[in-house]
């Protein structure tokens, strides 16, 4: 953890309070720190100029039903967007462990991403438009598909970019030059930028219908090996998430399996039935290095899958009890939840989720369910 005392903490309640902060700290040379939640790990919201924290005013949240665009303002956390959304069939779909508290502008300033990048990308994808405050004070919207004014690359600069940026599904070491570099929009510069090209008042999320249906599988390995083997397999059969949780984590949770780490992953498809499917095509994938003990629900519509190189071993411990210390929610399935959509009157279907860390209470011990695991030949 970063720790350095600033020579000073405002709290802007308006876009107004930032202005004059901006345009105080450039005709003092002061560094100014614009701050969330604080739960960014790479320590860009710690520094020893002013911190502009954001976390208490800019708390306007409005939803566009008909655009699928929710317009937040920087105070406003991944879950309070989602919650907002959520009896409209509407979501966001990348979900960052810290969730409950991450603010959106302290995920743009990250390109904040979680266990749903490997099918819906990091929050980069999900921006179509910020309100920020330029350093000399000029309040503005920026928008997707907008060519930069500010920022240029020459012919050789992206040569040189496309040549040699790191060919990775998410990147957060310095400005985004590879999407910029496609695309020339000033927006791809500002995400990840941790406020060093401008100060996120207010973010324009895209939302995503609510997928009809959800499968979820665990699947446990004697060793990190033998996980990154199994990896590039369950990526082919187009998973919504997963989550490596290793013996870090496990040693605190006392009713998961005994095994060297558990690979989370999440099937979301149109029916249930597909969804059961693709987590069964998951396992019955990997038995041709490792014997599989599978676990089905009493209720029949969850399904839970130990793989170990020992199916005594995974005999043993076949399901993954809810680890309520552990902050770890019950685990994952098929669910569909019945709400009224507004408007139409229509019910449509949502779906639970069941299967990842909690963004919220966890649910207490007397409501986890208990689970009656049989073992399939």
């Amino acid at each position: 953890m970063y720790r350095i005392v600033p020579a000073a903490v405002a709290i802007p309640q308006t876009v107004a309070d930032v202005v004059s902060l901006v345009r105080q700290a450039t005709a003092s040379k002061t560094p100014l720190i614009p701050r969330g939640a604080g739960s960014g790990m790479p320590g860009g919201n710690v520094g020893s100029g002013i911190i502009a924290d954001l976390s208490i005013g800019f708390a306007e949240l409005v939803i566009d039903t008909h655009a699928h665009v929710a317009r937040a303002g920087a105070s406003v956390t991944w879950s309070r967007v989602n919650e907002a959304a959520r009896p409209y069939g509407l979501r966001l779909p990348p979900d960052p462990s810290s969730g409950a508290f991450a603010t959106s502008g302290g995920m743009v300033a990250t390109n904040a991403a979680g266990p749903r990048t490997v099918r819906y990308g990091s929050m980069r994808r999900w921006i179509v438009g910020l309100d920020v405050v330029e350093a000399d004070g000029t309040v503005r919207t920026v928008a997707r598909g907008q060519p930069s004014a500010r920022f240029t690359l020459t012919t050789a600069d992206r040569r040189l970019v496309a040549e040699r940026f790191p060919k990775t599904r998410k990147n957060s070491s310095g400005y985004a030059l590879d999407h910029f570099a496609e695309t020339g929009d000033e927006i791809d510069l500002l995400i990840g930028a941790e406020g060093t090209l401008g100060i996120v008042t207010a973010v324009h999320w895209k939302l995503d219908p609510i997928p009809p249906d959800i499968a979820g599988a665990a699947l446990g390995f004697a060793g990190l090996e033998a996980m990154a083997d199994a990896v590039p397999y369950l990526v082919s059969l187009n998973p919504s998430a997963i989550e490596l949780l290793d013996e870090t984590l496990l040693r605190f949770v006392p009713e998961a399996p005994k095994v060297a780490c558990l690979l989370l992953v999440e099937f979301e498809r149109e029916h249930a039935a597909a969804a059961r499917g693709a987590a069964g095509d998951a396992v019955h994938g990997l038995k041709h290095s490792a014997e599989a003990a599978r676990s089905v629900l009493p209720n029949a519509t969850e399904v839970k899958i130990v793989v170990s190189g020992n199916a005594r071993a995974a005999a043993r411990q076949p399901t993954v009890a809810p680890a309520h210390r552990g902050r770890l929610c019950a685990a994952g399935g098929t669910r569909r939840v019945r709400r009224r959509s507004s408007g139409s009157g229509q019910a449509s279907r949502h779906s639970r989720r069941d299967l990842w860390p909690c963004r919220g209470r966890p649910r207490s011990r007397e409501r986890a369910p208990r689970y009656d695991a049989r073992r399939l030949a």
